[in-house]
């Protein structure tokens, strides 16, 4: 499996993943912004492990993405765990 390139889109069925990429941030760049570890922004994107966060963490998750918390999906887990 080849790495995509910097400037293309990728895809996948884990919306806590795409969001990330949509954002163009790296795991670690993620896991600073919200305060948990990069193992644990792994784990959430291949569906180990249901995100949770405190309401500080999910404040921050919501300003990093510029979104509301309406407005994020129902469920963050990879779309073939969730259904």
């Amino acid at each position: 499996m080849t790495r995509p390139r910097k400037d293309q889109i990728q895809t996948t069925n884990s919306p806590f993943k795409q969001l990330r990429l949509n954002a163009r941030l790296s795991q670690e760049q993620l896991a600073r912004s919200i305060g948990v570890a990069i193992s644990t922004i792994r784990r959430w994107e291949k569906g180990q492990a249901e995100p949770t966060m405190t309401v500080v963490q999910m404040k921050a998750f919501c300003q990093t993405f510029e979104i509301t918390l309406d407005k994020l999906p129902n469920s963050l887990l990879p779309q073939d765990i969730a259904s």
